[in-house]
């Protein structure tokens, strides 16, 4: 098991509760399923544990759970704290809306509350900039406020140009967005494509006159810009009613391996007068939320059908790296070798000491 969130690399810490799973401090376990998480404490997200260190620990978790006093519990799923400091989330047979609950409103809630901070040093910040101006121009005179107003002009030109995040294609090719980028990024109707939609955005061009190109993703490539996209565009995040909101859009699509083809073809996901834009940012706020949440349980469900993805990845490599570290193993009889040179070099510093 690896010891790293697979998608912020915070830590997970360790439990002594698990034998064989000593990591995290929150694990989510569902025993008629066989699925077992770690639930990263830093960015709310659940992290799959592959096959081979499920069973034993599901059973130690059901066993746990069974002798522990439940703080929380529904009748889907259940939340216990062992006195040790370890948590446990119970799923029983859930319903969608509340497993969705459990699962992503902790991880939304805290995207709302950091972004809530940053807006409160905008705020903070803004009446700042104000009553600098007047004292430059008491002390410098009128042309320190012209200064100090280009200066600003400067620098929110400077964010909308500097990237923001960068996608890496199949291709080899990588794609630097701006915010100005996300902001104009599209989500499209795509008949040609097995999926059925894809994502059109533009992008930096470096070192040359025209610095804006548009690119169209398809398949892996699409998805992955999405997962890198969308917490852009829901910087607010959501609580328990907008997840709700964005389980019954999904339910809607027909689930979530169909939102993004549903979405791309469908004119109620927008405000009536943006049925024109193909925007994501113009799409409601739960269906952004609806199409995270997607990406999240398709990743998972392709993992589960047993294909290539993100964790089976993560996992196989720890495997390897398992594997070579064994093959390096120290060849029989260079210890005895090592401790006898380790004698001779003491007896030596004996001699000369003496």
């Amino acid at each position: 098991m690896y010891s790293n969130c697979l998608f912020c690399q915070t830590p997970f810490g360790e439990n002594r509760e698990l034998e064989y799973l000593p990591v995290g401090r929150r694990v989510a376990f569902d025993p008629a399923k066989g699925r077992l998480w770690v639930v990263c404490r830093a960015c709310a997200r659940w992290n799959l544990v592959p096959y081979e260190d499920r069973v034993e620990t599901i059973e130690a978790c059901e066993l746990r759970f069974r002798r522990t006093v439940v703080r929380v519990s529904t009748d889907n799923v259940g939340l216990c704290r062992i006195p040790e400091g370890l948590e446990l989330v119970r799923i029983g047979r859930p319903l969608r809306p509340e497993f969705a609950a459990w699962r992503y409103g902790q991880q939304f809630q805290r995207r709302h509350q950091r972004r809530a901070i940053g807006s409160l040093g905008k705020v903070v910040s803004v009446p700042g900039m104000l009553l600098l101006a007047p004292l430059l121009a008491a002390i410098g005179g009128p042309i320190s406020p012209i200064l100090l107003a280009g200066l600003a002009i400067g620098g929110g030109y400077h964010l909308l140009r500097r990237s923001a995040l960068k996608v890496k294609t199949t291709a080899g090719r990588t794609l630097e967005l701006s915010s100005g980028h996300i902001q104009n990024a599209r989500l499209i109707r795509d008949d040609t494509v097995s999926d059925g939609w894809a994502l059109m955005v533009s992008h930096l061009r470096r070192g040359r006159k025209q610095d804006l190109e548009w690119e169209v993703l398809h398949g892996h490539d699409a998805r992955l810009a999405a997962s890198l996209l969308l917490p852009k565009v829901n910087p607010l995040g959501g609580n328990e009613e907008t997840v709700g909101g964005a389980v019954r859009w999904l339910e809607a699509a027909g689930g979530p391996e169909d939102a993004f083809a549903t979405f791309a073809r469908s004119h109620i996901v927008r405000m009536p007068l943006d049925n024109v834009e193909s925007k994501i940012v113009t799409l409601h706020a739960e269906v952004r939320l609806a199409l995270e949440m997607a990406l999240h349980e398709e990743e998972e469900r392709r993992a589960l059908a047993g294909e290539l993805s993100v964790l089976e990845w993560v996992w196989r490599h720890e495997e390897m790296l398992a594997d070579l570290a064994d093959g390096l193993a120290v060849a029989q009889g260079l210890d005895e070798q090592l401790d006898g040179l380790r004698r001779r070099h003491s007896r030596a510093g004996l001699v000369r000491s003496g």
